[in-house]
């Protein structure tokens, strides 16, 4: 009998599909999840298992939603846990009340030593988190439907246990066992599902457990950094953001108090450096490529952060909102056609969505005054003005939409 000698590049996907539905049954089955989070079952994947310090892992999310119901994911993932996204955050100048805001996701790593590692170790863990956006992060809300997947990648920096030594900490390499914790939390989850029945999936939902070997780091080179404004004070707890020349993130750190960064084990390169104020409501993204060399001296470089003027869309952070568009009977109206017009100083932007079969729709919007317009075929386009609230979390709005034909 002849058989092929190799799978072709579709087969291979068509595996590795199966491979996780496999998986994803299976977990489904032994997988006992917290209080308010049966529905959404997590499977984490990764690149490879080897990993030479300091990293990253490439992992994959999966997702599925085993529900009866839509949920929403919001995006991106920030490090911790839900308990840290309720800030405090205020909804910003010009807000009615003393209200406060929050709302996000975020993922919490567990490395733990396994084998001659553990003993090693002596209890200690190792640590893990996320690589945040390098630029401006651009929150959306991702649809996840009854019985549907949905993957997320993420770079997660990683660092070994330390065991007490003679004069100090020695790093534990070797074999460790890799998992993670997602969980969201919102203000007004439960206003959004009671006024616009929508449900934001918020709770917690543990992954499987993935085996790495973390082996210790092979390059030599390093930089050392700092960041000043224009009459050069420094700069503190900026995130700076080292990428490889294809702009792939490898390790991120903050600013000290003297303005000042450092990455060490560091190849031979070229790589960008990105620093950017966390928090900021514009994109303060300052970019710098530099080369290192292998002679083991560190490359030194000053970055300078500028004021910021917004003058496009895309400078302006973003917030998710929901909308929920229904005819005079209540019921959804799909297919609508939505334009929210935002325009502010120098800022001008239309974004545009089309409502799906259960007349939801998401979109990101920038805060403040918005003119939404809602066409259907055959009929007088609609407007409203809209307020998208200031600060973290997630918006939404529920109209009723009483076609007048034309």
């Amino acid at each position: 009998m002849n058989r092929p000698c190799c799978l072709t590049s579709s087969r291979i996907q068509a595996v590795n599909r199966l491979s996780v539905h496999a998986a994803f049954l299976l977990f489904m089955l032994v997988s006992a999840l917290p209080s308010g989070a049966q529905d959404l079952k997590l499977l984490v994947s990764v690149q490879q298992q080897s990993i030479i310090s300091p990293g990253p892992i490439r992992a994959t999310l999966h997702f599925h939603n085993s529900g009866k119901q839509t949920v929403w994911l919001y995006q991106p993932i920030r490090n911790g846990t839900a308990g840290e996204l309720r800030g405090p955050f205020s909804l910003g100048a010009g807000a009615q009340g003393a209200r406060q805001a929050y709302g996000g996701s975020a993922l919490e790593v567990h490395l733990e030593p396994t084998g001659a590692q553990e003993a090693n170790a002596g209890g200690a863990l190792g640590d893990g988190s996320v690589i945040l956006p390098d630029g401006l992060p651009f929150p959306r809300l991702v649809r996840l439907a009854p019985d549907q997947d949905y993957e997320q990648k993420v770079s997660i920096h990683v660092d070994p246990a330390q065991t007490k030594s003679d004069g100090g900490t020695q790093p534990v390499w070797g074999s460790y066992n890799f998992s993670v914790i997602y969980s969201a939390d919102y203000s007004n989850a439960d206003a959004l599902a009671r006024d616009i029945n929508a449900y934001l999936w918020h709770g917690r939902v543990s992954s499987n457990i993935v085996t790495l070997n973390l082996q210790p780091p092979a390059a030599q080179g390093a930089i050392e950094g700092s960041v000043v404004d224009a009459g050069g004070r420094p700069f503190s707890d900026l995130l700076v953001t080292l990428s490889d020349e294809n702009e792939d993130a490898l390790n991120q750190t903050y600013t000290d108090d003297n303005g000042r960064f450092s990455f060490t084990h560091v190849a031979s390169g070229r790589f960008w450096l990105t620093v950017r104020q966390p928090g900021s409501g514009y994109d303060t993204s300052v970019f710098r490529q530099v080369d290192v060399g292998g002679n083991g001296q560190p490359t030194k470089v000053q970055i300078m952060m500028l004021p910021v003027e917004p003058d496009k869309p895309d400078r302006v952070l973003h917030k998710p909102v929901l909308f929920n568009i229904v005819d005079e009977q209540g019921r959804p109206l799909p297919n609508a056609r939505l334009a929210i017009l935002h325009s502010s100083g120098n800022v001008l932007e239309n974004r545009k969505a089309r409502t799906g079969n259960d007349g939801f729709a998401a979109v990101s919007l920038i805060p403040g005054s918005n003119i939404l317009t809602i066409r259907m075929e055959g009929c007088k386009d609609v407007e409203r003005p809209i307020d998208v609230a200031r600060g973290p979390g997630v918006d939404g709005f529920k109209f009723d939409f009483e076609c007048v034909k034309k």
